[in-house]
């Protein structure tokens, strides 16, 4: 693809949270949950964006979706009728209007993690779909707009009997499906998938995963899928994007990311993957009986399980865990930069 296929063109992307302590709340420092992420997404692509828990990735997401607003940073976004052109764009960061605003949200949704507390326990299936349309003022008769959402359920696997009942009659993954129903409701070009399998099922995951991926043929859409399970990005991303503590790691092609990683906390990540194969489980819970695992099976184990690193000095988050820091990494923070056509990592050291 070429640049006039961009759909979305993220630039130095900062979510900072304000710290506060003692009876006044006195204001003592910034949280920076995002902090200096650039990307461009490409039309009917899938970026796969992962990470450890508490990375940053679920605020980038929700910052997208200026569900919370950035501290700095621009994202253009080139709709379909004049994306050839950068000056047809939008930065969406600089939307002040609350008409303006409105008017562009029906080209961006989001799919959240946990359909249990997403979906509105009052409502029937038919009324968590319908709502969007009603917002957006579309169809005007009621009879063509329920016609409409019972097909958009019917396609998403919930049948129209089932449209009249109440979100605690169905199963997770129907659940889910739901809401992937009313993310579709307005026609979006971009979906944002904040965790849309962690809560479910593994037999659940796949079939929901490839229910999205018929969907994005159909509908066009490009995704940003948010996800902390490395498998989960191999099954349905274009390109993955690794975040750790705010920060890109490295930024690739999803096959080649998975052939091979640059960037030590890619692969580190990658080495944690735990494989379901019984002998290998076997062996491995009795090196874990007998007290005999080598250290780096336990810090596989303890991936997610990090030091308080602070945030404010020039020098590699990542330096205080990685096995091949050399002395300009506690000195001089990395940026990111392309290390093969299409490949970056941040990095003094990468892994090629």
């Amino acid at each position: 693809m070429t640049d006039n296929d961009t759909i979305l063109e993220a630039s130095d992307i900062k979510t900072y949270f304000p710290m506060r302590r003692g009876l006044f709340q006195k204001l003592y420092g910034y949280k920076k949950a995002v902090d200096g992420v650039s990307f461009k997404i490409e039309r009917g692509e899938t970026l796969g964006v992962v990470g450890e828990s508490g990375c940053g990735k679920s605020t980038l997401g929700k910052t997208i979706m200026r569900l919370i607003e950035p501290a700095r940073g621009s994202l253009w976004y080139y709709p379909k009728s004049g994306g050839e052109k950068k000056e047809a764009g939008i930065d969406f960061f600089k939307i002040d209007s609350r008409a303006e605003l409105f008017k562009y949200r029906r080209r961006f949704q989001m799919i959240f993690q946990d359909p249990n507390s997403s979906l509105d326990p009052k409502w029937r299936a038919c009324d968590i779909v319908e709502e969007p349309l009603i917002v957006h003022n579309v169809y005007s008769d009621r009879r063509e707009r329920l016609k409409f959402v019972c097909g958009l359920l019917e396609r998403v696997g919930i049948s129209a009997e089932m449209a009249e009942r109440y979100p605690h009659e169905f199963s997770g993954g129907q659940k889910q499906r739901i809401g992937i129903a009313r993310a579709l409701a307005l026609n979006p070009e971009i979906i944002v998938a904040d965790e849309p399998v962690s809560a479910l099922d593994v037999s659940v995951q796949a079939q929901v995963l490839n229910l999205m991926r018929e969907l994005q043929a159909e509908f066009g859409l490009t995704y940003i899928f948010i996800s902390h399970n490395l498998g989960v990005i191999n099954h349905i991303s274009d390109r993955v994007m690794v975040l750790y503590m705010g920060r890109v790691m490295e930024l690739a092609d999803g096959e080649r990311f998975f052939e091979r990683q640059f960037h030590p906390y890619s692969r580190l990540l990658k080495d944690s993957i735990l494989t379901f194969d019984e002998r290998s489980r076997d062996n491995f819970l009795k090196k874990f009986e007998n007290n005999e695992l080598t250290h780096k099976e336990v810090s596989d184990l303890s991936v997610a399980a990090k030091d308080e690193v602070e945030t404010s000095g020039n020098y590699c988050y990542f330096s205080p865990r990685c096995d091949y820091k050399t002395d300009i990494c506690s000195k001089e923070r990395p940026v990111l930069r392309e290390i093969e056509p299409g490949r970056f990592a941040a990095c003094h050291n990468c892994l090629n």
